[in-house]
This record gives C-alpha cells, structure tokens and sequence, in this order.
C-alpha cells in the first residue's frame, strides 16, 4: 500500500511537470509561428499576402493534426512535440523564404499540438481541468507574437531561444520512451445512448459555429496594445478556468450556462472593453469540455480526438477569410444558440456524469 502511494504521489508530479512544460511550451509555439507570420508586416508585405499566410498556415497547422495525431495513437513511442519544435526552429531560420517557412512552422505547430494535446488527455484522470490549462497559454502566445513580429523590434534570437528552451524541457522531462501510464479514468461525458459519430458530429458542429461566431464582432476598440490583449486575455482565463469548473459542477451546466451569459454579453455589450472580456472569458469556458467529450468516445486515439478539434476549428475559421458579415451580433447570437444546443443535447448531466467516474 505504501509503495503505490508513493508511486501515486510520484506520478502525479511527474505528470504536473510534463504539463507545465507544455503549457509553457505551448505559449512559445504560438508565439514563435505568429512571430514569423506578422513580421512580413515589419518587412514591408502587402497586407493581402500577410492574410494568404495566415489561411496556408492555419490550413497546415489545423488540418493536419487529424492525421498526425492518429498516426501518434498508433505509434506512440514517436517524439512528436519534439519534432514539432525541431521544425518550428528550421521554420525561423528558413523566415528569408517566407512560404517554405510558413509550411515548416505550420507542420511544426501542428506536431508539437498533438504532442501537449495527447499528454493533457491520457493523463486527464478523467478531469477536464488539464486539457484546459495546456490549450489556454496559445492564445497569450498568439497576442504577444502578433505584436512582436509587427514591431519588427524583436530581435530573431529571441524566438529562436524560446524554442531552443522548450525543446531541452520537452528532452528532460517529457521523453516519449519515458511514458506515464495512462489514467485508468475515462472521461464519462457524453450520453451513453448516442452513437460516438453523433457525439463527434455534435461537438464538431459547435465547435465550428463557435470558432467562427468569434471572429465576426467586430472590435473597433483594439486601439492601443493593452486594448488588443484583451481577448488573448478572456481567452486565456476562459479556458484555462472552465475544466477546472466542469469538473466540480458539471460539464452540461458550465457549457450551457456560460454561452448562454456570453451570448447576452457580447451581443449587447461587444463595443465596451470591460463587456467584452468578461463575455469572451464565459465564450471560452466550454473548450476543454468539446474536446474531451469527444474523448470520451475516442478512449484509444486520443490523438484523433485533439486533432477532429482543430480541425473543426479550421472549418468555423476558413470563412471568415472570405465572407463579410452583415449584423454581425446577430450572426453571432444565433450560432452560438446553436452550439448551445448541441451541447445540451450530447452530455450528461452532473450526476449521471459523477455516477460514471
């Protein structure tokens, strides 16, 4: 009894480790990619090739990982976050052939998800909290690198060292011959009756309408760097608070709740700062909890699961590129309604889902 206490007590350490390390890896990564992404603006780029940049490298890092991430659920032993680094700084370095760079990046971004995606959901003990914390340090990375790579002041060293630093983390303690056994939880969210497809259709489909919604309100007010952080910052918090609270009060009820207010916040009150980062925190509570509903009925590929996420954020996102929205807030009321009830119909409530753990 003691002995597994102690190699309890050791795991979950270890684990905690091996989730700081991505997490603050993560926030390199997103950094790093949109470093190279925004500094042809410092270069002088037409805007329109910037934006072409944008969708090719979204396409590669988002609609890759699917594959990348089954590939990985039946290899396991291959060191995909570790590749994913090694590609993102031959990314940095090839930055003077910018689309021979934007694909390395891309691909590199799309390795390294997989890889902190794959650990935050075999280790999850059931709970969506980690999930959570391991995606939320991308939206801070994304931010800050937009603004570092438009400054055209941040020194190419300097991502460059991020990356160097994580991918030292990433060897030292998060080996892939070194594997944490898997948690012996399953995550229990969705409604036993439904069939995994329908599942999987359902949180797809709000996650599309989701990504998408929270592109189209228009945000005049993003006039100096504080302003234009605050959406990377309710993105943050959002997701890094709402596993922790699906876990205690219920997945269905933070889900719905949380849209709900968050359609009556940003509807209403999109044009104020303050407003807005308080809806886009509840907007963003619901993350981890579409990607481990959809883990829930995908317990051997846990790769696959991260990776229909993504992709299905690449399917609400890609429009936007294309097509101008008309009253925008009530595009937006309306697909979030409908991700809403997506979510109400495909999980559990809190006590069939405490039941099951």
């Amino acid at each position: 009894m003691g002995r597994t206490a102690c190699w309890c007590e050791k795991g979950n350490t270890i684990s905690n480790l091996r989730l700081a390390v991505y997490t603050l890896s993560h926030f390199c990564v997103d950094f790093s990619c949109f470093f190279m992404l925004f500094s042809w603006y410092a270069g002088g780029a037409e805007p329109e090739l910037v934006t072409l940049g944008i969708l090719t490298y979204n396409i590669i890092a988002f609609g890759s990982q699917p594959l990348i991430g089954y590939l990985c659920d039946t290899y396991r032993k291959i060191p995909i976050a570790i590749i994913g680094c090694l590609l993102l700084i031959t990314g940095l370095f090839s930055l003077p052939l910018p689309w021979a760079s934007v694909f390395l990046m891309g691909l590199g971004n799309a390795c390294f998800h997989i890889g902190g995606g794959t650990d935050s959901l075999r280790h999850a003990k059931g709970r969506m909290a980690r999930s959570g914390v391991f995606v939320s340090s991308g939206a801070l990375g994304v931010a800050l690198g937009t603004l570092a790579g438009k400054s055209g002041s941040v020194p190419m060293p300097a991502p460059i060292g991020a990356l160097v630093l994580c991918l030292i983390l990433l060897f030292l303690f998060c080996p892939s011959h070194k594997e944490l056994p898997d948690s012996d939880k399953p995550f229990t969210l969705a409604r036993p009756e439904l069939r995994f497809w329908v599942v999987i259709l359902l949180a797809s489909i709000s996650i599309m309408v989701r990504s998408y919604a929270g592109s189209v309100l228009p945000l005049e007010w993003r006039t100096t760097t504080a302003l234009f952080l605050i959406p990377a910052i309710g993105a943050f918090l959002g997701k890094a608070s709402g596993g922790y609270l699906a876990d205690r009060i219920g997945s269905r009820r933070v889900a719905v709740t949380s849209l709900s207010l968050a359609v009556i916040i940003l509807t209403f009150g999109f044009t104020n700062p303050w407003f807005y980062i308080a809806g886009i925190i509840l907007f963003n509570m619901n993350m981890s909890i579409t990607l481990c509903v959809i883990a829930s009925v995908l317990t051997a590929n846990p790769g696959l699961a991260f990776g229909i996420t993504t992709l299905a954020l690449l399917c609400g996102n890609v429009p936007t590129f294309f097509i101008a929205v008309p009253q925008a807030p009530l595009v937006f009321a309306l697909l979030t309604i409908v991700s809403i009830a997506c979510l109400y119909y495909m999980l559990k409530g809190k006590k069939e889902e405490q039941e099951g753990r």
